[in-house]
């Protein structure tokens, strides 16, 4: 019994895979000072080229958990210009994504004085998408008999804008822009697969006591089944000297019931010179994942290098 619910489990998370694939999981890496995970619009901003892994175990105990690693890299080329890439892998069940995006941006000053910048970027991701059915026959001894593997290679585009003014920040992004092939599924597949993502927030300083304040919000709608999502952060940064320390919390919600809560997630995290380190663990809220045996863990390990300071106020 315990078998068959894994499977049906495994099949649900592999249709939400489908419906959704071609998209670099969200969850709440962005958040650990590395926003380039969402928006490409962001690449070449600061002085250094910056480094950084993440892993995300989801349901720890449950066996089949999600599973999630990040590799993102990104800095300036010129005074105004910078580029990216992110590796990652997304292990769900009987599921596996993997995939490569390429990013470009450049940076424009709308007011020096006034510190208005307007950023434009896009990306190209390959994936590969992988279901294998071997596995159900694993897990339920063989007895629903096998379908077959489904692999495919897709291709994709994203494209973004930031828009900066003083301490206010908002990025608008269009994912998946291209419709997909659903040939090779059936039917009932979305061939419309783009989502669009908004994030926005306010930093905050007080510079006598050398901390500063980031409440921030993150709402994402999903092209195929409307569904949307709202994260709503909140972040406080302790400087001293060449480090900082950092401590926040996440809420996310679904808008489409009425916000009802689905994770918290406390994080926190420091940066000492060039290297960076965050932690984070989420919490279930919703009542359909109580069947889980325990919460989620994201580790982002960071280091910066070839520092080099911009003339130009559109990369600080």
């Amino acid at each position: 019994m315990k078998n068959l619910i894994k499977y049906f489990l495994g099949l649900c998370l592999a249709s939400q895979v489908i419906g959704q694939e071609q998209t670099l999981p969200v969850i709440n890496q962005y958040i650990a000072d590395n926003p380039f995970l969402l928006s490409a619009s962001y690449a070449g901003i600061g002085d250094c080229w910056q480094a950084r892994f993440t892993g995300f175990e989801q349901w720890v105990g449950l066996s089949d958990a999600p599973s999630t690693q990040s590799l993102s890299i990104d800095g300036r080329i010129a005074n105004r210009t910078g580029i990216g890439a992110i590796i990652f892998n997304d292990s769900n069940g009987f599921t596996d994504q993997k995939g490569v995006q390429l990013s470009f941006a450049h940076h424009l000053t709308l007011s020096e004085y006034r510190r208005q910048y307007l950023s434009f970027g896009i990306s190209y991701k390959l994936q590969q998408f992988t279901i294998n059915s071997a596995e159900f026959n694993n897990q339920i001894g063989g007895t629903l008999g096998s379908v077959g593997d489904i692999q495919r290679t897709d291709n994709n585009f994203d494209v973004s804008v930031l828009y900066r003014h003083q301490s206010f920040f908002i990025s608008a992004n269009a994912i998946n822009l291209l419709n997909k092939d659903v040939l090779d599924f059936n039917t009932f597949e979305p061939a419309q697969i783009q989502s669009y993502y908004v994030y926005s927030g306010f930093t905050f300083d007080n510079y006598i006591k050398e901390i500063q304040y980031e409440p921030s919000f993150l709402y994402r709608r999903f092209g195929g089944d409307q569904r949307s999502t709202l994260d709503a952060n909140f972040k406080i940064r302790k400087f001293y000297q060449d480090s900082y320390f950092w401590a926040g919390v996440t809420l996310r919600g679904l808008i489409d019931q009425s916000f009802k809560p689905v994770t918290v997630s406390p994080l926190v995290g420091i940066k000492r010179q060039k290297f960076y380190f965050a932690y984070g663990y989420q919490i279930n809220t919703n009542e359909s994942l109580a069947l889980t045996a325990g919460g989620s863990h994201l580790v982002t390990l960071g280091i910066d290098f070839a520092c080099k300071k911009s003339t130009c106020g559109c990369t600080f």
